[in-house]
C-alpha cells in the first residue's frame, strides 16, 4: 500500500507518497534511446536523495524520472517518492518532455526533433514559440517541422486556425493577410467604425487603430511629396530625381554622352519611369509591407547597377570572362523574370499597364 510521505517536493500543493517502485508502469519518454544504464548508475553511486517523480494516478505510469526509478531499483530501495499528476496522454507527454528539456540528463537533437514532431501531431493549434519552448528548440526548427507535416487535411496547414501562444493567448495564423483586410477596408470606406473593422478582420481594435494612425501618416507624408514634386516610395525621402536615376542605372552602359536629369528621356527610359510611378502610386503597392519591400528592393538593384560600371572598370583583364559569366547568368535570369511577368499580363487583363 502506497503512504504518505512528510517531505514536500515538485509542484507547490502537490502530496507525496511513496510507491512501490513494482507497482509503476515505464514513462512514455520522449528519449528514443530509454534509460542510459551508465547515467542510472552514477545516479545510484550518488548519496542524493532524488526528487519525487511524476507518476499519471489512473495507470500508475511514470511521466517523468525513469532514471530516479532505475537508480532506486538499483539501490535495492523497494519504494519511490511520487508525486501523482493528471491529464491526458498528449498533455502528460508534453510535460514530459518540457521537464527533461530543463533537467537531468539532456535530451538529445534527435529526441528534440521526435518530440516536436509528436506535440505538432497532438496540439497543432500551439504556436512555434510555444511548441520550442517545451521542447528546448528554436521556432524556426519548430515552422520547418510544421511546414513537412502540412497536408492538404491536416490542422498544421489550415490557414483560418489561430494558433495558441506562450502568453496563453489565440492569434490568428493569418494576421498580416488580416491586417492587410483591414487596411483595406480603412481606405475603402473612410468613416468606419474601428470595432467594424476589427469584429469584420477578426483582429484587435488597438490594432486597427494602429494601421488608421499609419494610413494617415502616410497619405499627410504623401500629400507634402505630391506637392513638392517628389514621388514617395522609390525610394522613401527621395523625389522624381531619384526615379529617373534609377532608369539610368538600369540601361545598358553604352558609349554616348552623359545625360542631364532635365533632358527628355529615350522611349523606353520613358516607359519604366512611368511604370516604377505606377508602382509607387497603387495603394496595394503603397500600403502594404510586401509593396514597399519590393520598390525599395527594386531602387537597390538599381544602385547596384549603377554601382557595378564603376567596380567593373577596375576588374583585371584575366577576370573579365568570368565576369561576363555571372552578368549573363544574372541577365538570363531576368529575361526569365520578365518573360513570366509577361505572360502574367496577357492572362490579366485587369492587370496595370504603363502606356
Amino acid at each position: 500500500m502506497a503512504r504518505e510521505h512528510g517531505r514536500s517536493f515538485g509542484d507547490a500543493g502537490q502530496s507525496v507518497r511513496m510507491v512501490p517502485v513494482k507497482a509503476l508502469l515505464p514513462a512514455d519518454s520522449p528519449r528514443l534511446a530509454g534509460v542510459d544504464e551508465t547515467h542510472a548508475r552514477a545516479m545510484a553511486e550518488s548519496d542524493t536523495d532524488f526528487p519525487p517523480i511524476l507518476v499519471r494516478r489512473d495507470e500508475q505510469r511514470v511521466v517523468d524520472g525513469m532514471h530516479r526509478l532505475r537508480a532506486t531499483v538499483l539501490r535495492g530501495e523497494q519504494h519511490i517518492a511520487v508525486q501523482y499528476v493528471e491529464g491526458s496522454p498528449a498533455d502528460l507527454f508534453v510535460r514530459s518532455v518540457q521537464v527533461n528539456a530543463r533537467h537531468g540528463l539532456p535530451l538529445t537533437p534527435a529526441d528534440r526533433r521526435t518530440a516536436v514532431n509528436r506535440i505538432l501531431a497532438t496540439h497543432p493549434h500551439w504556436s512555434d514559440r510555444a511548441v520550442a519552448a517545451v521542447a528546448g528548440v528554436s521556432p524556426k526548427t519548430v515552422g520547418a517541422a510544421r511546414r513537412r507535416l502540412s497536408t492538404g487535411e491536416t490542422p498544421q496547414s489550415n490557414p483560418l486556425a489561430a494558433r495558441l501562444g506562450k502568453d496563453g493567448r489565440l492569434r490568428p495564423v493569418d494576421i498580416r493577410a488580416r491586417r492587410e483586410r483591414a487596411r483595406c477596408l480603412l481606405m475603402e470606406r473612410p468613416g468606419v467604425t474601428l470595432r467594424a473593422v476589427a469584429e469584420e478582420t477578426g483582429i484587435s481594435i488597438s490594432t486597427v487603430h494602429r494601421l488608421r494612425q499609419e494610413l494617415r501618416s502616410d497619405a499627410a507624408h504623401r500629400a507634402t511629396a505630391e506637392r513638392s514634386g517628389r514621388y514617395p516610395g522609390i525610394p522613401p525621402q527621395s523625389g522624381p530625381r531619384t526615379v529617373r536615376r534609377m532608369v539610368l542605372a538600369a540601361r545598358p552602359a553604352a558609349d554616348e554622352p552623359e545625360r542631364s536629369a532635365a533632358e527628355p528621356f529615350p522611349k523606353d527610359d520613358d516607359l519604366c519611369l512611368k511604370a516604377l510611378e505606377v508602382l509607387a502610386h497603387d495603394p496595394s503597392i503603397r500600403f502594404t509591407d510586401s509593396g514597399r519591400a519590393l520598390l525599395r528592393w527594386l531602387s537597390s538593384q538599381a544602385r547596384g547597377l549603377d554601382a557595378a560600371e564603376q567596380l567593373f572598370g577596375a576588374v583585371p583583364p584575366h577576370c573579365a570572362k568570368a565576369l561576363a559569366e555571372v552578368a549573363s547568368h544574372y541577365s538570363r535570369a531576368w529575361n526569365r523574370l520578365s518573360n513570366e511577368l509577361g505572360d502574367a499580363v496577357r492572362a490579366h487583363d485587369s492587370w496595370p499597364v504603363a502606356r
